[in-house]
């Protein structure tokens, strides 16, 4: 019996909140093994909680933010970025693969890029036959 993909997209609450909101409204849908956590900016989603989620069982993790030059908290996004970074780093330190971890900015209300994003990173890990990713 292989296991199932599991997902975890941290979304930011502005452009990325909007991003899902506009999907449902559209009655757009993506996969029953995204699980999302909603957080005022992805600056407050540190290299420790991206990789938490892999420690709980997570398979991907996504960031799901506000477009470039354009974060509503007013945070730079080279501290997303860095962050990011260097969690990937260690993600290949601990011989994982990079690629599970993934930062996705669209502007606001783009549900269409969301679901095609989300889409396309679930995919991977089904092709990939997760249970040996």
């Amino acid at each position: 019996m292989s296991k199932s993909v599991s997902i975890l997209v941290f979304i930011c609450n502005w452009d990325g909140l909007s991003c899902v909101e506009t999907a449902a409204q559209k009655r757009l849908t993506f996969p029953s093994c995204v699980k999302t956590v909603l957080v005022s900016c992805l600056s407050r989603v540190h290299t420790g909680l991206m990789l938490k989620a892999f420690e709980f069982g997570a398979d991907g993790v996504m960031l799901l933010g506000c477009d470039s030059h354009n974060c509503h908290f007013g945070i730079d996004e080279e501290i997303v970025n860095q962050n990011f970074k260097k969690a990937q780093n260690i993600l290949s330190l601990l011989g994982m693969e990079k690629d599970r971890l993934a930062l996705v900015r669209l502007p606001h209300g783009d549900s269409a890029g969301f679901i095609q994003h989300v889409n396309k990173f679930v995919d991977k890990f089904e092709q990939l036959n997760i249970g040996n990713f």
